[in-house]
């Protein structure tokens, strides 16, 4: 290759304009500032407490030796993080594909609901750049500087070498830009990655494919080159077991241009190939396909074999400038293919082209672990060849035609939020890059079979009809935590699909309303009591809707750490998402009502009768940890369950009133003016709500008290007088925000789940000492609805700036942050939380409307608050040993006595 001794550019030459919007920006040598692993250091008293626990759990884990993968939770082996991942690929539903930042292809969650997270980028699924000057190649490289691990001499010949410090990555879900920089040359190559996640589309969002949109610029005043950019893509995911687990074959395809053919009027040609394999025994094709301009000339190659060195592909690119239609090493049917398309054109100085390129795959008919039944995915609804696992170069051709439309659709559901002068410059990453879940989350969508009924036939005819119309939908709880919509985190979760396909939302809640009834009558014994029961039990919402390497919907539950049928939140959670569902999403549709009406009244009666142990009409915690905080333990009367006993109540009242049902009406009204008494007087100190009623953690500030308060306020404000004095309320907020939030990661790390009121955070149990990254946007969004929206903004910043800024975690939120060292669970569901900070700031601040109320914040940096949260922690100081002097033991609520509250709160 001849060496090009041309016009060159400084390396402070600044890439792209396209790097200047909002989102997650890295250089291609970006390393985490601070340094995290999994949490593995419980302390000893938390060791010897949960001795019993490892060994019935070690029992388990030995079961499942060769087969880690059937386990719900490898609890041994926690998934380490990778700092390196950038937005995925994909629609909804559909499997996706993962990207690091610097340029490669990785990550694959192509089976249902599996994340293959330990795949690292895969050598052969590139984008390569071959400039040619005068007939002569002067530069040849893979467009990516990601660490590739190849075995032996696999495509040895492939130059690997781009400089880390010339790639410059911008994500903003469901696209990013990432820019390429060959200042030796004056070239520019940005590659604008588009996934079609589309708000209120229920069609094109189902589809399996990504865009690739590359702008290649010459800067030169006088050089004029010849550009190849080629597109690479191999059979199976990158993991060993599906490299060579069947014979492949390949076809390459066409459409006629404008100038072709009528039926394809103003639509460009578009070439591409189809790459047929299987993957764990499920039939996949990926397609590949690039858009035909004026100039351009295109060469599809229909094998060559990725596992050998490549030198006959690479050797070929750069002597020619296309790719070889064949490599003859390469068998027509050989186990191991891969496929490339490529589009060669002129590039005259100071002038930019653009080309179009599709990744699709399609994989329609898919089973889980145990290949109990077949699923079709969604997106089969909408092409008729997708049955017979042809698809895939209709996707790439569809999608390529449709790439204008979707991106104009982005943007317009996007700019009311990235123009918004007033919001921060963090948050405008944050509540699009959050999203990056509802792709990457292990996400299902299916289309509705009949034969379902034959497995379970709990499910009603109102949720069949709408599976019928949306789909089945289901998505993680975590990368590691492998269940399918696990509820308790979905209840925090929902906002994202409420606020933006609320008929996935719909369907869901219908679902479950279906699951209340059934009961699977088979003893299990729990992990972590080692107590025996049936493991669904009537008249009580499911945990989960079971492990991908199991089989969801028809083995529920798969949770069985704990007796969920104990769980006090799971109920309440129900009741309280079903108003939601129905004032805000189908209040217009009574049928949604009539449908979840029977299964409230049911469980709220259920939980009078049985988890209101003294008859005063508020429910206790039995002593373990029988809610979402899992490993958290409360006793008694608990804040977090207390308050979501009241919302539910207050809801119930309500739905019994439009119902006509006045007896039970005026029950559950009688039962929430005894609850709140019995809530106030047992747990308020003065300034905020205790943790529980008895515990080592009695005392604590529970970032999450007003869980019940906050989710209500978000659906019904008008309501939530009927709850707690609102002076109540912004004085446990206040304290909150000074203790948990100020006290905690010296201020910029969220809302730690637990802090004593001496400022030391607790930890007494694991889970109290942990962030949880879901619940601090929770956390702000109340702050929101209460006005606070600067230390809302603050608050949820901590969360945001540590995952995508501090650690590596981006496009992988933890579960859990610790105030340093480690993490827990990453790829979690609950952060798609932070909608409901996007909802209160419509709902409670009139975001883009003319009634908007909402003061300038910070766009940058959280500098001024820094300032006032010292000042706050001063000031907290003398606070903190007034409140301590009035938790003791022995304390009465000033319920009856607001001058004194009111005193205290100044």
């Amino acid at each position: 290759m001849a060496k090009y001794t041309g016009e060159e550019v400084g390396d402070d030459w600044i890439p792209s304009t396209v790097m200047s919007g909002a989102g997650w920006k890295a250089r291609g040598d970006r390393k985490p500032k601070e340094k995290r692993v999994p949490f593995n250091r419980p302390t000893p008293y938390q060791i010897y407490e949960a001795l019993p626990f490892v060994r019935r759990y070690f029992m388990y884990w030995m079961k499942h030796t060769f087969d880690k993968e059937k386990l719900f939770i490898n609890t041994f082996q926690p998934l380490k993080h990778k700092p390196y991942y950038g937005v995925p690929c994909g629609g909804i539903g559909c499997g996706a594909i993962g990207r690091d930042f610097r340029g490669g292809f990785c990550k694959f969650s192509l089976r249902p609901g599996l994340v293959e997270h330990k795949v690292d980028v895969v050598a052969a699924d590139q984008f390569i750049i071959s400039v040619r000057e005068n007939d002569t190649c002067i530069y040849q490289k893979v467009l990516s500087a990601a660490d590739v691990h190849r075995s032996g001499n696999q495509l040895s010949t492939w130059d690997f070498t781009f400089p880390k410090k010339n790639v410059n990555y911008r994500g903003l879900f469901p696209r990013s830009w990432t820019t390429f920089r060959i200042p030796e040359l004056g070239i520019t190559v940005t590659i604008r990655q588009v996934s079609p996640v589309l708000p209120h589309n229920y069609e094109d969002t189902t589809y399996p494919v990504c865009l690739f949109v590359i702008d290649v610029e010459n800067t030169t005043t006088s050089k004029e080159y010849e550009v190849s950019i080629a597109f690479t893509f191999r059979n199976g995911t990158g993991n060993r077991r599906w490299e060579r687990e069947s014979e492949c074959s390949a076809v390459k395809f066409e459409t006629p241009g404008p100038s072709d053919s009528e039926s394809n009027p103003g639509l460009e040609k578009v070439t591409g190939i189809s790459l047929y394999h299987t993957i764990s025994s499920m039939p996949c094709t990926y397609g590949l396909a690039t858009t035909h301009k004026n100039d351009s000339i295109l060469s599809v190659c229909e094998r060559f074999d990725p596992a050998r060195n490549g030198a006959a592909f690479w050797n070929h690119l750069q002597q020619t400038g296309d790719v070889p239609s064949c490599e003859e090493e390469c068998a027509v049917n050989a186990r191991e293919m891969a496929v490339a398309v490529c589009n060669r054109f002129r590039l005259s100085p100071g002038t930019k082209k653009t080309h179009d390129y599709a990744l699709s795959w399609d994989m329609p008919k898919v089973h889980f672990g145990s290949v109990a039944r077949s699923y079709h995915r969604r997106y089969t609804r909408f092409f008729e060849a997708a049955e017979a696992g042809s698809a895939a170069d209709s996707l790439c051709v569809r999608a390529l035609h449709l790439r204008n439309k979707w991106e104009e659709e982005i943007e317009k559901w996007q700019s009311p939020i990235l123009n918004h002068e007033k919001l921060p410059d963090w948050y405008k990453s944050a509540i699009f890059n959050e999203l990056y879940f509802i792709t990457d989350g292990g996400t299902v969508w299916f289309e509705f079979d009949e034969q379902w009924a034959e497995h379970e036939m709990h499910l009603s005819e109102y949720t069949k009809e709408k599976m019928k119309s949306i789909g089945r939908f289901g998505y993680l709880e975590s990368w590691e935590y492998r269940m399918v919509n696990t509820y308790d985190v979905h209840f925090y979760a929902s906002y994202a699909l409420a606020e933006l396909w609320p008929q996935l939302e719909l369907t869901v809640q219908s679902e479950f309303t279906d699951q209340v009834y059934h009961s699977i009558e088979k003893p299990t014994r729990f992990h972590m009591e080692g107590d025996w029961a049936n493991v669904k039990t009537a008249s009580r919402v499911p945990h989960d809707l079971g492990n991908p390497a199991d089989e969801p919907w028809i083995a529920t539950n798969a949770y069985v750490m704990h007796d969920t049928g104990k769980w006090k939140d799971l109920n309440m959670k129900y009741v309280l998402t079903s108003w939601r569902d129905y004032v805000v999403l189908s209040e217009e549709h009574q049928e949604f009502l009539f449908h979840t009406w029977p299964a409230v009244k049911m469980i709220m009666l259920e939980a009078l009768e049985n988890w209101d142990q003294n008859g005063d009409g508020m429910i206790e915690n039995f002593g373990k940890a029988d809610q979402t905080y899992d490993a958290w333990q409360m006793e008694g009367v608990s804040a977090y369950c207390g308050s979501l006993w009241l919302a539910s109540l207050r809801v119930s009242i309500e739905m019994a009133r439009l119902m006509g049902e006045e007896a039970t009406e005026n029950l559950f009204r009688v039962t929430l003016n005894k609850a709140k008494k019995v809530f106030i007087d047992t747990l308020w100190t003065g300034t905020y709500f205790r943790f529980c009623e008895r515990s080592r953690s009695r005392e604590t500030v529970m970032a999450d008290q007003l869980c019940g308060y906050w989710f209500l306020q978000s659906v019904s404000p008008e309501m939530v007088d009927d709850l707690l004095p609102n002076h109540m309320v912004r004085s446990a907020l206040d304290t909150i925000y000074r203790l948990n939030v100020c006290r905690f990661g010296n201020g910029q790390m969220g809302a730690v789940n637990g802090m004593k009121p001496n400022g030391v955070v607790d930890r007494e149990y694991i889970q109290a000492d942990e962030m949880w990254t879901g619940v601090t946007y929770a956390v702000a969004s109340l702050l929101i609805q209460q006005g606070e929206v600067e230390k809302a903004f603050h608050t949820a910043s901590g969360s945001y700036l540590t995952c995508f800024e501090q650690t590596g975690l981006q496009y992988q939120t933890p579960e859990a942050l610790y105030e340093s060292k480690f993490y827990r669970a990453i790829g979690y569901m609950r952060p798609l939380s932070i909608w409901a900070m996007q909802w209160s700031l419509k709902k409670h601040c009139g975001l883009n409307t003319s009634q908007e109320r909402l003061p300038k914040l910070p766009t940058t940096s959280t500098s001024s608050i820094q300032e006032k949260e010292e000042d706050a922690m001063k000031r907290m100081t003398v606070e903190t040993s007034a409140s301590e002097d009035s938790s003791s033991l022995g304390y009465v609520s000033d319920y009856r006595e607001e001058s004194k509250i009111s005193t205290r709160i100044r």
